[in-house]
């Protein structure tokens, strides 16, 4: 994520509804990135309905601890890492827009 130029606003973000595991930023575009670890690396490696709805309310909690302004972009990613076999050491799949959450910002968020 520095690479592109976003700026990390945290990491590991827990709250009592859930947890991020990376927060960044860059412009107006507020990133919550969740990573899995996998071996080997399948789509089974990818956050269910449930642990999205935690992420969700974590990005929640978060944006309101930190009175961040509700009109940036908020974007949930996923990373995978993973083993997928004993002649590649590791593969990392960055997946940009992994799920939407748009609605879910405007009807929570309060200053």
């Amino acid at each position: 994520m520095a690479v592109q130029f976003y700026h990390i606003q945290a990491w590991r973000w827990k709250c009592p509804s859930g947890e991020v595991d990376l927060i960044a930023r860059r412009g107006q575009r507020l990133v919550f990135i969740e990573v899995k670890f996998r071996s080997p690396l399948s789509d089974a490696a990818a956050p269910g309905q449930k642990q999205r709805a935690r992420i969700i309310r974590a990005a929640e909690d978060f944006a309101k601890r930190r009175r961040i302004s509700p009109n940036l972009e908020w974007r949930f990613n996923l990373i995978q890492i993973g083993w997928p076999s004993k002649d590649v050491p590791w593969l990392l799949r960055h997946l940009p827009h992994a799920w939407d959450a748009s609605a879910v910002k405007n009807r929570f968020w309060r200053p």
